[in-house]
């Protein structure tokens, strides 16, 4: 029996922005350069005011995007570029992973560099913000629903000022506009609407509809049990011990497909089902197993792991005459 795993991963949404110079203000005048904490909390307290006032939750601050943040603006600066990617090809996703974070939630990044600029100050800081939000792509990472936390580097250097802002959090389900709009549904409800789904292919195909399986759903929900933490489902040594007592001489072939997507939300929806399914389907050789006429039954599991991470699996079977 043979077991087919695919992983689909949330790339990262990325936007960057260049300031006019300024004129610097007179030394006097000058705000007493504070330390990165102050800086990086007026960046928070900013971003945070934008999301109040359209009616999306705060970020709170974290480590890892922290050092992901401030270790971009700081190459960038050492090594004299300007991008989201490093010259070894490095993105904001490396990098907040590298730092700690979690390869399965959605990140986005902002940057921006002002010329002619001295003052690491709390004024710079609400100046680089300012600029975000008055640019379409970066105002839309600021408010993006499904992040939950934030990250703030800045470095400068010769009359060179470089900001970047950081995000991350467990995004939101495939194919919805947000979490709002896409209630969860049971695990009984996401096996279903999965067997509608690949019945409504195998229909066009001229294939006979599956069947419903209690023990193959028990298949598909043992396979993702256990740590999976670099894998999408268990590897048993036999895929049949997974199957429920007295069951286990009723099956004559099992075939399992998984899959996992990160940032792709916190709940289980029929959004994600449809999206798994959909993506065997536009596999040939995951849409052949599910459409092959021989196969009578189907099982299927979804689990949200809570950082982005969903995981399904799929078991297809041919029931014993």
């Amino acid at each position: 029996m043979r077991r087919t795993v695919m992983a689909a991963l949330s790339a990262a949404c990325l936007a960057a922005a260049a300031l006019p110079a300024a004129t610097t203000r007179p030394a006097q005048a000058q705000d007493a350069a504070p330390d990165l904490a102050s800086l990086r909390q007026e960046a928070l307290s900013l971003v945070n005011e934008a999301r109040r006032d359209n009616g999306l939750g705060p970020l709170t601050t974290t480590g890892p995007l922290n050092r992901a943040a401030q270790a971009h603006a700081d190459d960038m600066l050492k090594r004299g570029y300007y991008s989201h990617e490093s010259p070894d090809g490095r993105n904001v996703a490396d990098r907040f992973q590298a730092e700690g974070g979690s390869q399965w939630k959605l990140t986005a990044e902002n940057i921006a560099q002002c010329e002619g600029c001295r003052d690491l100050s709390r004024e710079r800081v609400r100046q680089f913000q300012q600029g975000w939000m008055n640019s379409p792509d970066h105002r839309a990472n600021i408010l993006r629903a499904g992040l939950t936390e934030f990250g703030f580097g800045i470095a400068g250097r010769d009359g060179k000022i470089l900001a970047v802002q950081t995000f991350a959090g467990p995004g939101e389900p495939r194919g919805t506009s947000g979490e709002a709009s896409a209630p969860a549904i049971s695990a009984e409800a996401a096996a279903a609407a999965a067997l509608a789904a690949i019945n409504q292919a195998r229909r066009e195909a001229g294939a006979p509809p599956l069947e419903a399986s209690d023990a193959l759903d028990t298949v598909a929900q043992r396979l993702l049990e256990g740590d999976t933490k670099h894998g999408i489902i268990r590897q048993p040594a036999n895929l049949l011990d997974l199957l429920p007592a007295g069951e286990r001489q009723q099956w004559r072939r099992l075939d399992v497909l998984a899959a996992a997507c990160g940032g792709c939300g916190t709940r289980r929806t029929k959004a994600d089902v449809t999206g798994f399914a959909e993506q065997w389907l536009n596999d040939s050789g995951y849409r052949q197993r599910l459409l092959e006429p021989g196969t009578t039954h189907l099982g299927f599991f979804l689990v949200a792991d809570g950082d982005g991470r969903k995981r399904a699996a799929a078991v297809a079977g041919r029931r014993e005459e």
